[in-house]
């Protein structure tokens, strides 16, 4: 099913480099094409296997959603929620997906636009999440959030997480955000550290846009995208948030199990 295969590592790892080297050794055994450069996997790979953890696999679906190429993460530590094959068995799990045996499912990213008097300063992705937060000072931030057009409160926060249901278990948990099945089609929105306690965490369908205008502020704000990028903000320009209109298509083992993953990473169940 896969002629040319796009290996992408973690950025100066010499692990994930070596373990790179063995898998690019197999495949070509297997008469399978390899390829290295972003560019070239753009344009030739019929799948991206990422040798390194979750991070490395956020950095990746950011950089080719819209070449629509499945992607199998390969972890070289603990198993993570994106990154789910295990490096101590992934020349057989690689085998099996060469012969058709997987899983494949599609995750939502979000699309962020900065804007100020209807200008679009920049454009953003995110796979787990769009978070404005204050700067490093104590001081919280204040911001009026719209969906769809319609003024929905003020707040008083350190920030607002924007998230999709693949970030519901990341920043968003840890901000007591619900969790959220990647099947779900929503977009949950969860403050961090609100002032007023009354501010819950709130889902919306998946389809609305999310503005954040942040408010009078001496310090401004910054915005983060999947906690790898960031940009600083004034007072005054908003954070348009919508869903992107491409997805990414994970693949897993036959056997790939979420709930299975978020017990074990979650430690439900773990006598203590």
């Amino acid at each position: 099913m896969f002629n040319t295969i796009g290996i992408i590592t973690k950025p100066n790892d010499p692990v994930s480099e070596g373990k790179a080297g063995e898998l690019s050794t197999f495949l070509e055994q297997q008469g399978v094409g390899v390829v290295l450069e972003s560019e070239e996997i753009a344009e030739q790979a019929d799948l991206i296997i990422v040798v390194g953890g979750d991070g490395s696999l956020l950095n990746t679906a950011r950089s080719f959603v819209d070449n629509n190429i499945p992607i199998l993460g390969i972890n070289l530590g603990h198993l993570g929620f994106l990154a789910d094959v295990s490096v101590n068995n992934m020349l057989d799990l690689v085998a099996e997906v060469l012969n058709g045996d997987f899983t494949k499912e599609e995750r939502c990213l979000l699309s962020c636009q900065i804007e100020e008097d209807g200008d679009v300063l920049g454009q953003h992705l995110a796979l787990n999440d769009v978070v404005v937060h204050r700067k490093e000072t104590l001081k919280m931030i204040e911001f009026d959030v719209f969906i769809d057009d319609k003024f929905v409160n003020n707040q008083r926060a350190d920030g607002l997480i924007v998230t999709t249901p693949t970030g519901s278990t990341a920043y968003a948990l840890s901000s007591g955000g619900p969790i959220m099945h990647p099947g779900v089609n929503a977009i949950g929105l969860v403050s961090i550290c609100p002032h007023t306690m009354s501010h819950r965490p709130l889902l919306v369908p998946g389809g609305s846009e999310v503005v954040i205008r942040v408010k009078e502020s001496d310090e401004g704000a910054t915005v983060s995208f999947d906690g790898q990028t960031s940009v600083s903000i004034v007072s005054g320009q908003d954070i348009r948030v919508r869903q992107h209109g491409s997805f990414i298509h994970l693949l897993h083992p036959q056997n790939y199990d979420y709930f299975e993953i978020i017990r074990s990473k979650l430690h439900w169940g773990a006598k203590l």
